[in-house]
């Protein structure tokens, strides 16, 4: 009789060299896994910081939109004393622009009121689009001692040019204009150019006021 050898059942465990790749495949692919969630929490930043910026830039628009499209025209002639003394009716430049309005009841309380737009320092390095506006009584001339009483409009603002389109003079055909000096008349548009502080342009924001376009060439 031939005796029989049982084997044992035992497994064999992993080498250290195998322990070792193990390990540095894990470090790989947590490496790997860090990095995804990485781009994709900056990717998730910069969506959010775009759509905040789209967003403050929808909300300005709308509102020089409903502003400089109800720019209206009062009478400064001698002839009439109680709008003697108005500032002019529209006064632009190519970094700010006054005219007269009557704004969303939010900013002001009812009647006319002489809006001036224009940057300022941020004390940043920045500058940032202000709105000011001074109540026109209602006997037409400019309240007394009236404060101007600044908004923030935009902020994180490297440059915000104004344009004219009309006629810089009766004789001359219609044209974008740098400067519409203290005129007593509207232009047929407005144009707001606005660059911010990354170097990234907003699109441009035209306004056609009413009242000047309801006027015959």
């Amino acid at each position: 009789m031939t005796p029989r050898h049982e084997q044992g059942s035992g497994s064999e465990g992993f080498t250290l060299v195998e322990l070792l790749v193990a390990m540095v495949l894990l470090g790989l692919l947590s490496v790997m896994l860090f990095d995804g969630l990485r781009l994709g929490a900056r990717a998730a930043t910069a969506i959010g910081w775009k759509t905040d910026r789209t967003s403050e830039i929808g909300v300005a628009y709308e509102f020089l939109d409903k502003a400089l499209g109800d720019a209206r025209l009062l009478t400064t002639s001698s002839d009439a004393p109680e709008t003697a003394g108005l500032p002019p009716n529209f006064d632009g430049d190519p970094d700010a622009v006054s005219f007269i309005a009557i704004p969303p009841a939010q900013l002001a309380l009812g009647g006319f009121q002489l809006l001036h737009l224009a940057t300022e320092e941020d004390g940043r390095g920045t500058r940032r689009l202000i709105v000011s506006w001074r109540q026109v009584n209602r006997g037409g001339t400019p309240l007394a001692g009236a404060p101007l009483r600044p908004s923030i409009l935009l902020d994180q603002v490297r440059s915000a040019e104004f344009a004219y389109f009309g006629a810089a003079d009766p004789n001359a055909p219609d044209g974008w204009q740098e400067r519409w000096p203290a005129r007593s008349d509207l232009p047929r548009l407005v144009r707001l150019r606005v660059v911010m502080a990354d170097g990234w342009q907003a699109p441009d924001m035209i306004v056609a006021p009413r009242l000047a376009n309801a006027m015959p060439p």
